[in-house]
């Protein structure tokens, strides 16, 4: 009994050093990048008006693109300001995507354009 106990506690061991993650085998990607968040200063906006859209991201390197479905904007880099005219009301979608030279990442954000005429 002692001998299989020994066995097993030995085997016990073995196995708990043997899945330990040592030090070289980290592995950092510096070329990682991730959208912490995509935020307007407003989320609905009269036609004409605008609003700034900022993109938070990590990551080295990086580079900011924006597309949108309806309207324009201006500016570049983590920060613009968007604006659409009386033929874009609903809602319209402004995509930002980060990259640098190994890796991309996009991120949606909506923007809904109502009538700049108060017809009350």
């Amino acid at each position: 009994m002692k001998k299989f106990n020994f066995s097993l506690l030995l085997i016990i061991v073995l196995l708990a050093f043997a899945c330990e993650k040592g030090p070289d085998e980290i592995i950092e990607n510096t070329d990682y990048i991730t959208i912490d968040s995509l935020t307007a200063t407003f989320y609905t906006v009269k036609a004409w008006d605008t609003t700034t859209i900022t993109c938070y991201a990590r990551g080295e390197n990086l580079v900011y693109g924006w597309e949108c479905d309806h309207g324009n904007f201006n500016g570049s880099g983590n920060q613009i300001k968007y604006a659409a005219g009386q033929c874009c009301i609903g809602l319209n979608t402004i995509t930002c995507t980060v990259s640098n030279d190994s890796s991309q990442v996009s991120r949606d954000i909506q923007i809904e354009v109502t009538t700049y005429f108060d017809w009350k």
